[in-house]
């Protein structure tokens, strides 16, 4: 079951919102920036940036907070990765390459 949803009702807003809705830091709205999955001590870490938009309970930015932001993120990203299959890390944009004349 989930315990977040995401916070879609601004089309403004990117990239979207979650709202935590279970648990100790229910109601705590975050968005994501920055996800990497980096290499550590031959240990896989995820780092992530995020800005704090709702915090109803005045929680702490402590170590377990951070932990728990860190654990809804693996679960948004276990959601997206079912929904779009073989293609979640394959989406890209186009993007048009304006050729340059060396010569000139």
């Amino acid at each position: 079951m989930k315990k977040y949803k995401f916070d879609d009702e601004d089309k403004s807003i990117q990239p979207v919102p979650v709202i935590i809705t279970e648990g100790k830091y229910e109601g705590v709205k975050i968005q994501y920036g920055r996800i990497a999955f980096d290499e550590n001590d031959g240990k896989m870490e995820l780092n992530f940036d995020y800005n704090l938009m709702a915090n109803p309970g005045g929680h702490k930015e402590d170590q377990e907070f951070v932990n728990a932001l860190g654990q809804t993120l693996v679960h948004v990203l276990e959601e997206e990765m079912e929904e779009l299959g073989e293609d979640f890390l394959r989406e890209t944009e186009e993007v048009e390459i304006e050729e340059v004349d060396e010569n000139s």
